[in-house]
């Protein structure tokens, strides 16, 4: 579970930080529409690890008590 929890908060890292080179670019798209999805991709990859990281964490905690 640990594990999981770490490659979790990782995911989110690598995603965040394709987000904040994307948005960069946005403001002068080389790439007008796969710019966009990749940006649309990498935000909801890392609201879905942030959640997931959120459950994991609750869940780590209560197996502790």
């Amino acid at each position: 579970m640990n594990k999981i929890l770490a490659f979790t908060i990782l995911g989110m890292g690598l995603t965040g930080a394709v987000l904040i080179i994307s948005v960069a670019l946005l403001f002068n798209p080389p790439i007008g529409n796969l710019l966009k999805v990749v940006v649309a991709g990498s935000t909801t990859i890392f609201v879905i690890l942030a959640i997931s990281a959120r459950v994991l964490r609750r869940r780590l905690d209560e197996i502790r008590e």
